[in-house]
C-alpha cells in the first residue's frame, strides 16, 4: 500500500509542476495578457516601427481584418485593444507578425491602438501594453527607439495616430527602460 502511496503523490507533485510550467511560459511573451502564441516568429530584419490607430472609438483586430479584408486583412502586426471589442490593454498578434509579413509599409513593423485619437486619449492601460511591446521589440529585434514613429511623421498630411498620442513622450519613455 505504501508503494502506491508514494506513486500516487509522485504522479500528482509531477502533474502540478507541468501545469505550473506550462501556465508560466503562457504568460511571458506578450504584455497584459496578450493573445498570442509562446514562441515568437522566426526573425526577419524590421527597420522600425510605425505606430498608428484605428480612427474609430471601437475595434479589434478581428473587426480591423473584417474591414480590410478586400485589401489583404489586417494591415497590422498588432492591435492594441481599448476595452470596447478587446480587453483594455490587450495585445493582439496579426497574421502578419506570425508570418513574418510586411504590411502597409514594407520593412515596418506596424502597431495599431484602437481608438479616436484625434478625440480622445489613448488608456493607460494601452499605453503601458504599447511601451511593453516596444522594450520587447526593440530588445529581439535590435531596433533604436530613434525608429519609432508614429504614422504622420513620416507620412505629412495625415493625422494618425491622432492629436492625442506623442510619438515624442513614447520615445523617451523607451529611451529610457532600454538604458535600464
Amino acid at each position: 500500500m505504501r508503494f502506491f502511496d508514494f506513486l500516487l503523490v509522485t504522479l500528482i507533485t509531477a502533474s502540478l509542476a507541468a501545469v505550473i510550467v506550462v501556465f508560466h511560459n503562457d504568460a511571458m511573451p506578450y504584455p497584459a495578457g496578450a493573445a498570442a502564441d509562446d514562441a515568437p516568429p522566426a526573425s526577419r530584419p524590421w527597420a522600425g516601427i510605425w505606430i498608428h490607430s484605428s480612427g474609430s472609438r471601437a475595434g479589434s483586430a478581428a473587426s480591423i481584418d473584417r474591414a480590410h479584408a478586400s485589401r489583404g486583412g489586417l494591415p497590422f502586426h498588432f492591435v492594441i485593444g481599448n476595452g470596447t471589442e478587446t480587453a483594455d490593454g490587450v495585445v493582439e498578434e496579426g497574421h502578419r507578425w506570425k508570418t513574418q509579413s510586411p504590411g502597409l509599409n514594407p520593412d515596418v513593423i506596424e502597431i495599431c491602438l484602437v481608438g479616436d485619437l484625434d478625440r480622445e486619449r489613448p488608456t493607460r492601460k494601452q499605453i503601458a501594453a504599447l511601451d511593453d511591446l516596444l522594450l520587447r521589440l526593440c530588445r529581439e529585434r535590435l531596433i533604436p527607439a530613434s525608429e519609432i514613429f508614429a504614422e504622420s511623421e513620416k507620412n505629412p498630411g495625415v493625422r494618425c495616430p491622432g492629436r492625442t498620442f506623442s510619438a515624442d513622450e513614447t520615445r523617451a519613455v523607451l529611451r529610457g527602460r532600454l538604458a535600464q
